[in-house]
């Protein structure tokens, strides 16, 4: 379980090969995945920002 975590986890940045077939599983990964698009464009735009404010 944990490695599935671990791969929905940094998905944006990895292609994994786990397959959900348990439909409760399959919504949970798409709600982890969701959270983790925004997460990590929030920290890049909050990253950018704070580049450029330093410039």
């Amino acid at each position: 379980m944990r490695y599935l975590s671990m791969l929905f986890g940094t998905m944006t940045s990895q292609v994994s090969d786990v397959q959900t077939t348990i439909r409760s599983m399959r919504r949970l990964t798409l709600l982890h995945g969701v959270f983790s698009f925004f997460f990590n464009t929030t920290v890049l735009a909050m990253s950018i920002n704070i580049i450029a404010a330093l410039i």
